[in-house]
């Protein structure tokens, strides 16, 4: 299920304790530190006011290069910004933070946020764990350290340090939408559920809690409330193509093949979220094409089905789901011994045929 929870850039700074420092030996500590603290608050509060900060802060480093926290807010705010091209331009200005000042934790907590965007979590985990050596047990670290750990595989020590994160901090959402996650990793998705829907209670103004908790729902087989969640996720950013796609989902599965057709069109990638990385936009693609490969194959457009869901495989081709859903438009189509292949790699991923199926593909090869 998507992992993305997009946090209030302000909101994570306050969480980190930063405080904007002056380049030692300047003369002009003062200034600089005033300068720079304006310039954060437009930074992590005012989109509208980028444009000039950043053109400010390349300034203020022409004549410091030295400035961490310059490096910093740059770095923040080419994030900000949202464009493909400016991630690696944000990277480039938080590493340079870190590396002119190991004890600026914002920089090293941004920095890890942008790791695991880019699907890198060892090297959040390194930045996190670095962190954490020098301020122990704060709960913001822990939480994004569980997120690493998830993303590396490891979702049982995920679970472990995100329940210690809510042990410092209990109304701290990220950690309990983290938590939320690695508890599905783990196959405890009731208590999953159960972790999304307190953190859903409080109206949090992001998407990415009520997409994953309509996600939840979906799993469950329970489209009618993931349908409310999803609603109440597009109030907030219409143009999310994975919600569409999670709404889709819902209305094929309750066998409203029209207005799943509809969703897919929204999700098509003119009105990707802009913001997204490759990395996220790589996850997008795949549901949009398992989707859309389900959908035909629920409508009886089989040769449609074939070509979405081979797009999905090509993607991951160990993929259960897609693999047993393409067994399923092959049985269909006759190719029997096609259809034996996709079968296996489904079973093998968790995902067999259904009985019926089964028992179709076996007596049609028998007979031939």
């Amino acid at each position: 299920m998507p992992a993305r929870l997009r946090l209030g850039i302000l909101a994570a700074l306050i969480a980190c304790g930063v405080v904007v420092h002056a380049s030692a030996g300047q003369a002009d500590a003062a200034a600089l530190r005033d300068q720079l603290s304006r310039l954060g608050a437009d930074v992590y509060t005012r989109p509208d006011r980028l444009k000039p900060a950043i053109a400010e802060l390349k300034a203020i480093l022409a004549t410091n290069p030295g400035s961490s926290d310059a490096h910093m807010l740059l770095g923040v705010a080419y994030r900000t910004v949202g464009s493909p091209e400016m991630i690696g331009e944000a990277k480039a200005e938080l590493v340079q933070a870190v590396e002119l000042n190991g004890a600026n934790l914002p920089a090293r907590y941004f920095l890890a946020s942008l790791y695991l965007e880019l699907g890198r979590p060892a090297k959040a985990r390194e930045e996190l764990e670095a962190s954490l050596a020098q301020a122990p047990g704060r709960p913001q670290f822990l939480a994004l350290l569980g997120e690493a750990e998830r993303q590396s595989k490891n979702p049982q020590r995920a679970v472990e340090l995100t329940r210690e994160a809510l042990r410092a901090d209990a109304g701290f959402a990220q950690a309990r939408y983290y938590l939320a996650l690695a508890l599905f990793d783990v196959g405890q998705r009731d208590e999953a559920i159960g972790e999304l829907e307190q953190v859903v209670a409080a109206g949090p103004p992001l998407v990415d809690p009520y997409l994953s908790l309509g996600t939840a729902y979906l799993d469950a087989g329970r489209p009618d409330p993931a349908l409310a969640v999803l609603d109440a996720a597009l109030k907030i950013d219409s143009a999310r193509a994975d919600v569409h796609i999670q709404l889709a989902r819902a209305y094929r599965l309750k066998n409203l093949t029209a207005r799943a057709a509809q969703e897919l069109l929204l999700a098509a990638p003119k009105t990707s979220n802009a913001a997204s990385s490759g990395y996220a936009q790589q996850h997008v693609d795949f549901d949009l094409a398992l989707e859309t490969g389900l959908l035909r194959l629920q409508q009886g457009r089989l040769a449609a089905a074939a070509t979405a869901l081979k797009k999905a495989l090509d993607m991951e081709p160990d993929h259960g789901p897609a693999n047993r859903a393409m067994a399923q438009v092959a049985i269909r189509q006759g190719a029997y011994d096609q259809a034996a292949d996709y079968a296996a790699r489904a079973e093998k991923a968790g995902a067999p045929l259904a009985e019926a199926d089964r028992a179709r593909l076996a007596a049609r090869r028998i007979a031939k």
